[in-house]
């Protein structure tokens, strides 16, 4: 090796690493920030969801969605936006006889037992108490020959009474495996709360399969197996808009509560005498006369102060915030909005929602939808009764949810001819973006229109061609070529072109 490159790596390996002179402000332990990053703490997910950080923030979301009402509002807002009409299935095997016979038996299900009602309850849950659970239990009460129903349970029945600290495995209701993936959930027989507890305080809890629980929270942190509510963030402004009010509301009382103030400058010798705190009545359309050395004076009602709508209008943003809620649904309150931030707003509010969707096809769905198939095929006698030797083809099923509502349905329709046109989507595409069966539709759009399915289809391709397109296509797939369009007869002494 040369001298010079030897002496040169003798250098680097002799040099001491300087220390790194960047970093973080957050990082700091400054007197000015040390009591705002005091309750930080270091826990895992389900260390810091422990039972009794659960147990105090749902109490306290109960109770703030119970007296506040936007918060009560946001909740409901936020559910119904959320499961609306409610998800429809749409089986995708290759039998539509199959298809159809299998999804009109789920809907006479859900009819029976109230799916859309308990599904919409469990994502109020889901946002109030952190998560929403239901149980798969057998009813023989049912009419419907699958007895399958669901059984909605409150956070707190999903508890492992004196769980060992420290168990491996299981966390306070769940049991699992060495994946991390649940296997059992235990549920008390009766509400920590209810009257029914009595005597029977020291419940043994019922061990459920994962299988038949379904399970929905938002999941935040790696590890996480228990939700929070989802509105723990913005417990405090529920507090401090209640406090806001309040405070307005007294301040003003107390003014209005005394009309006139007499006041003097005088020594208390050199005046009529008058007993503190006294009254005197004032007449109407009346000369009053008041006491010697003493000035009346009206008070001037300053509440609410000019920022009271501007508070109180942060606070309701910011509770609507975690769900990317706008402040005018929120609020119930449009008359700030033009109409293109209206529509830009519900843009991320409407991402928010299709993501809840999507784990609810995930946690609850999918889950639900695969134990009923599995008693339908056994009472129904579908593919041989069976559900062990049936793959995964014949279950092969998506969820159509109810579409957005759409502030401007004219700019929408026109969009979505523009892209038929355009071949840039298709009639299918634009049926199950509105959250409908594209079969389904063609099938009651054919029988409306007194033709075949298949007739329907061409007329469908057709009508979203380019008009000087059409009779070449028509004559390619042997299909009678339109009629010429009637000529339009002009009123009396209007000019024509040409």
């Amino acid at each position: 090796m040369p001298k010079v490159r030897k002496d040169l790596a003798q250098a680097f390996a002799e040099a001491k690493p300087n220390r790194l002179a960047a970093k973080y402000d957050a990082a700091g332990s400054s007197d000015e920030y040390k009591n705002y990053w005091a309750p930080s703490d270091a826990l895992d997910a389900d260390s810091a969801n422990s039972f009794a950080v659960r147990q105090t923030l749902v109490k306290r979301s109960r109770y703030d969605v119970g007296n506040n009402g936007f918060s009560d509002g946001i909740a409901s807002t936020y559910a119904t936006d959320l499961i609306g009409r409610g998800p429809t299935l749409r089986m995708q095997t290759g039998s539509e006889g199959f298809n159809r016979l299998v999804e009109l038996a789920w809907h006479y299900w859900c009819k029976e037992i109230q799916f859309r009602r308990k599904l919409w309850t469990i994502a109020h849950a889901k946002h109030v108490d952190g998560e929403g659970i239901g149980v798969m239990r057998t009813n023989r009460g049912l009419k419907n020959l699958v007895k399958l129903d669901w059984v909605l349970h409150e956070t707190e029945q999903c508890q492992t009474p004196y769980l060992a600290y420290g168990e491996p495995g299981k966390i306070d209701g769940i049991q699992f495996d060495a994946f991390g993936n649940p296997e059992f959930y235990d549920f008390l027989k009766y509400h920590p709360g209810s009257n029914l507890t009595g005597l029977n305080y020291l419940q043994v809890p019922e061990s459920i399969a994962a299988q038949y629980v379904t399970h929905w929270f938002k999941l935040r942190r790696p590890g996480q197996h228990r939700g929070i509510p989802e509105c723990s963030s913005t417990l405090n402004l529920g507090a401090s808009s209640r406090r806001w009010r309040e405070a307005t509301l007294a301040a003003a009382e107390n003014i209005a509560d005394f009309s006139i103030f007499i006041k003097t400058m005088f020594e208390p010798d050199e005046m009529d005498s008058v007993v503190p705190m006294s009254t005197l009545d004032i007449q109407k359309r009346m000369i009053t006369a008041l006491p010697a050395g003493y000035d009346a004076f009206q008070p001037k009602a300053e509440q609410p102060t000019a920022g009271h709508a501007e508070f109180s209008k942060t606070l309701i943003n910011e509770q609507a915030r975690p769900k990317s809620m706008p402040y005018n649904k929120a609020a119930c309150d449009s008359s700030s909005y033009n109409y293109a931030s209206g529509r830009l707003d519900h843009q991320t509010y409407y991402g928010h929602l299709n993501v809840d969707r999507d784990d609810c096809d995930d946690c609850v769905l999918d889950p639900m939808f695969s134990v009923w198939f599995d008693q339908a095929v056994m009472v129904y006698g579908w593919l041989g009764g069976n559900p062990d030797a049936i793959g995964d083809a014949a279950k092969s099923h998506l969820w159509d949810w109810p579409k957005h509502q759409a502030a401007d349905i004219g700019s929408e329709a026109d969009a979505a001819d523009k892209k038929l046109k355009n071949g840039t989507s298709s009639i299918a595409a634009e049926f199950v973006a509105s959250g409908m069966d594209p079969e389904d539709e063609l099938i009651k759009t054919a029988e409306s229109n007194g033709v075949t399915v298949d007739q329907q289809r061409q007329i469908n391709m057709l009508q979203n061609l380019p008009q000087h397109v059409i009779p070449y296509v028509a004559q390619i797939l042997g299909i009678a070529k339109p009629a010429t369009q009637p000529t339009i007869p002009q009123p009396q002494g209007a000019e024509t072109n040409g």
